[in-house]
């Protein structure tokens, strides 16, 4: 009988956990088949370490499987909100205020991602040269020489 575990015991029963064919876990760490049987069968440490790992591993996919079934909720949830903010935003929800409308669709907007635009003010712009500037463009383009200058 073990009175301490192995890395070599530890190894085996994490093969064991996860399902690997007991002939596999012989070959691969060079033991014999008789060792791993009488480990799995007349040990008690071994088997009660086993039994240990075997509900840590069966805690672990049903946590899993709780979270998927979590995380399925909250999509079927997030689709039926969009669903809803583009109804109110299309205006297909009746006796819904433009305010309400608005900040839904700017909400929408912005958790997916989509920040609006900052603007400033870089300075003063005079029309005049907003005419030359665009006249000496086009004339450049068309390598003409003729630009203004003022």
């Amino acid at each position: 009988m073990l009175k301490k575990l192995t890395a070599k015991h530890k190894e085996v029963l994490r093969r064991l956990v996860v399902g690997q064919d007991p002939k596999l876990i012989e070959q691969e760490l060079n033991i014999s088949a008789a060792t791993v049987n009488r480990l799995q069968k007349d040990d008690p440490l071994f088997m009660s370490e086993l039994a240990v790992l075997e509900r840590a591993a069966n805690d672990r996919i049903t946590d899993s499987i709780e979270r998927l079934s979590v995380i399925e909720k909250l999509e079927e949830g997030a689709h039926d909100a969009a669903d809803l903010c583009l109804r109110v935003i299309r205006g297909e929800e009746k006796d819904v205020p433009v305010k309400l409308k608005l900040d839904s669709a700017w909400d929408v907007l912005d958790r997916a991602g989509h920040k609006p635009t900052e603007k400033k003010v870089i300075g003063v712009v005079n029309a005049a040269d907003m005419i030359i500037a665009a006249y000496n463009a086009k004339h450049k383009t068309e390598g003409d020489k003729a630009a203004i200058d003022i």
